[in-house]
C-alpha cells in the first residue's frame, strides 16, 4: 500500500492545482444535475439502441463531456493550455467517439444477428453485448497502437512487468467491507446478481457452466473500460498532456454512469479521478481492473450466497 500512497502523496504535493480541481468538479456536478434535474439521458439518449441518432447524441453528450474540462484547464492553468494541443485533442476525441459506440451499444446491431434467436435467448443477448466491448473498444485501441508511433512501448498499460500486483490485491481487499455494506441493503437483490438465467436451460450446459461464462463476459466488460478510460486516456494520451488528461477522463468516466442510481454516479466521480491517479503514476491499468473485478464479482458472490445458490 506503500507504493499507492506514494503516488497520491507526489501528485497532490506537485501536481496539484486546487483552483482547476475545484472548477472541473462544480461542472461535474453540474453537469449530473442538469441530468437528474431535466431527466436528460432518459429523454434524449435512450433512443433504439441500433439507431445512429441515438450514438450522435451520446457523442454530442460525450463531447460536451470532455471540452468542458479541457477549456477550464486552458483558461485557469496559464502553462498548460492543452486545448492548443492537437495532438490530444484529435486522439481525446477520437476516444470519445469509440466510447460513444460502445455505450449505444450500435455495434449490436451486427451482433445481434449471429444469436440464435431460441429459448435462451436473453441468456445470449447479455454474454454478446457485454463482449461487444471487443469491437467497439479492444480492437479499434489495437489497431491506433500498431498504425501509430505515439504509444509505444507502453501498450495502454497492459504491460504487466511494471504493476505492482501485491499493492491493488491489497486495495482489494479493503473494499470488501463495502460489499458487506453494499449486499445488507434493501434493494440490493433488486439488482444483484446480473446474473439470472438460473431458469434457462441449454442442452449440455450445467449451471456451472453458465454462470462461469456470464461471469467471465461480465468481467471482460470491465477490462474494456479500464483499457479505454485509465489505458488510452489517461496512460497514452498523457503523452501528450501530461497529467491534465486526468481531469477530462473523470468527466467522461462520470457521463458514463448515467442512467445508474445517484450514488454509483458521484461514486464514479472520486472513484474514477482517484483511479486516474494511479494509472498516470504507475503507467498501468491494473489497479482500477483488479478493484473494479474485485466489486464487480464481489457483488455477484454476495449474491448468490444470499439466495443460497446451489450450482448443479
Amino acid at each position: 500500500m506503500k507504493v499507492l500512497l506514494n503516488y497520491f502523496k507526489s501528485y497532490f504535493s506537485t501536481q496539484f492545482h486546487w483552483l482547476t480541481h475545484l472548477l472541473v468538479l462544480l461542472f461535474i456536478f453540474g453537469v449530473i444535475g442538469i441530468n437528474e434535474y431535466f431527466d436528460f439521458f432518459r429523454k434524449f439518449l435512450q433512443l433504439s439502441e441500433h439507431s445512429l441518432q441515438r450514438t450522435f447524441r451520446y457523442v454530442l453528450m460525450n463531447s460536451l463531456a470532455f471540452i468542458g474540462p479541457v477549456i477550464l484547464i486552458s483558461i485557469f492553468q496559464t502553462k498548460d493550455r492543452i486545448i492548443a494541443n492537437k495532438k490530444y485533442l484529435v486522439y481525446g476525441f477520437l476516444g470519445v467517439l469509440l466510447i460513444s459506440v460502445d455505450s449505444s451499444y450500435y455495434t449490436l446491431k451486427y451482433l445481434d444477428q449471429i444469436i440464435p434467436h431460441e429459448h435462451g435467448y436473453g441468456f445470449y443477448y447479455s454474454c454478446i453485448s457485454n463482449l461487444g466491448s471487443l469491437f467497439s473498444i479492444v480492437i479499434p485501441l489495437v489497431l491506433i497502437y500498431f498504425t501509430t508511433r505515439h504509444f509505444k512501448p507502453e501498450f495502454y498499460g497492459v504491460n504487466i512487468n511494471k504493476a505492482s500486483i501485491k499493492s491493488y490485491l491489497i486495495l482489494a481487499s479493503l473494499l470488501i467491507p463495502i460489499v458487506f455494506i453494499a449486499a445488507s441493503g434493501e434493494d440490493f437483490l433488486r439488482y444483484y446478481p446480473s446474473y439470472k438465467y438460473q431458469s434457462v436451460h441449454i442442452s449440455g450446459w450445467t449451471e456451472w457452466m453458465k454462470v462461469l461464462t456470464f461471469e467471465s463476459c461480465y468481467g471482460f466488460d470491465f477490462f474494456a473500460v479500464e483499457l479505454m478510460f485509465r489505458g488510452y486516456m489517461v496512460v497514452a494520451l498523457s503523452r501528450f498532456a501530461g497529467k491534465e488528461v486526468i481531469l477530462p477522463m473523470v468527466s467522461l468516466y462520470a457521463v458514463l454512469h448515467f442512467g445508474k442510481p445517484m450514488l454509483e454516479i458521484i461514486s464514479s466521480v472520486f472513484g474514477g479521478f482517484a483511479l486516474g491517479v494511479m494509472s498516470y503514476k504507475s503507467r498501468n491499468i491494473y489497479g482500477g481492473l483488479i478493484v473494479h473485478l474485485g466489486v464487480a464479482w464481489g457483488m455477484e458472490l454476495a449474491a448468490f450466497l444470499l439466495l443460497n445458490w446451489s450450482f448443479g
